[in-house]
């Protein structure tokens, strides 16, 4: 049985274990095939075909709707070098939704260059944060802990004595952001589980 955790799904779904057998299972998959495959696979296949529905799903995503299959592979990818090489795009796309969000970014005066430049490493650092908690268990990061990841990571300081005041608005913003995109790109896998799962059940 899958997990009906769609973030952990993603990661599985990835894991090299489910791609050992992946060949066989796709082309059978893509011509409507209903082959029975062992759970066990190659070397170090340790979900077996279960989350191979899951896996056709991430590539469709990643044919036909690149930058949600950006963001998951970012958020789940059981690989860190791996999920790191889509973190571009990924900043990129929660950039775009944090400045529609607010109304008078293009004021000058309210957001200056290094107010903004701040914006985009705070966004890098947000990514990160829900990056290491694929389970969604992890206590959010506290203002102190956003600041020196920045300052070390990036190279970036930022005052965070005022937070509430000076940068909790627009962090929140930043989350709402990447919530969106994390549904938008989790939502054909929980669709995916689900079909699974009823296939289960029926099958039993």
């Amino acid at each position: 049985m899958i997990t009906t955790e769609p973030k952990l799904a993603w990661a599985m779904a990835m894991d090299s274990g489910v791609r050992s057998q992946l060949g066989p299972i796709m082309e059978d998959l893509e011509t409507g095939g209903r082959v029975q495959y062992s759970t066990r696979g190659g070397a170090g296949a340790s979900h077996g075909s279960d989350y191979a529905p899951i896996y056709a799903e991430i590539t469709r995503m990643e044919r036909e709707e690149p930058t949600l299959a950006a963001i998951g592979h970012f958020l789940c990818h059981p690989s860190t070098e791996q999920a790191n090489a889509f973190l571009d795009a990924v900043v990129e796309a929660v950039e775009g939704k944090v400045i529609e969000s607010i109304p008078n970014w293009g004021d000058g005066r309210a957001w200056k260059p290094a107010k903004k430049e701040r914006v985009h490493w705070l966004i890098h650092v947000a990514l990160q944060e829900r990056q290491r908690n694929l389970s969604n268990a992890q206590p959010a990061w506290g203002p102190e802990r956003i600041g020196a990841h920045m300052a070390d990571w990036y190279g970036v300081a930022i005052v965070t004595r005022k937070w509430h005041q000076d940068w909790l608005p627009v962090w929140s913003v930043i989350q709402a952001a990447i919530n969106h995109w994390e549904g938008e790109a989790m939502e054909p896998i929980s669709q995916t589980i689900g079909d699974v799962m009823r296939h289960f059940r029926q099958a039993a």
